[in-house]
């Protein structure tokens, strides 16, 4: 079976590695996405919350960064003003992102799903191409 993860909001701490293991990683283009949050990471790096956009910052939990990193496969454009301004167009717009990173996953069988999730999971980390 398909799985495509969606990330929509604050994906973060140990649900970020289940959203990972996807065949799929969608992120709404202004949500987060990170195994910490800023203000947990500003306190164990500098013993200091203060810090949290200069953790946000090395944590590089936009989208933006998380597609450049290959860690998610596509941002899904929210309407002008984010999501919470047009719940409507944000519903539509992950309904057919969601549609069509499924499709082409549909006619695979399950032990090729496996194999190209380990696969994508385990390249994880690793240089993007230049």
């Amino acid at each position: 079976m398909p799985l495509i993860a969606t990330i929509i909001g604050e994906g973060g701490s140990g649900g970020a590695i289940a959203l990972a293991a996807g065949d799929a990683v969608l992120m709404l283009e202004h949500a987060i996405y990170s195994v910490i949050s800023p203000e947990g990471g500003a306190a164990i790096l500098w013993k200091d919350a203060g810090q949290a956009a200069a953790a946000a910052e090395a944590l590089r939990l936009t989208a933006e960064d998380l597609k450049r990193l290959r860690l998610i496969d596509a941002i899904v454009a929210e309407p002008l003003g984010g999501a919470h301004r047009d719940q409507a167009a944000a519903i539509a717009a992950v309904g057919d992102a969601v549609a069509g990173a499924l499709a082409p996953l549909l006619a695979l069988d399950g032990a090729t799903l496996r194999a190209r999730r380990r696969e994508k999971f385990l390249d994880m980390g690793r240089e993007a191409p230049a």
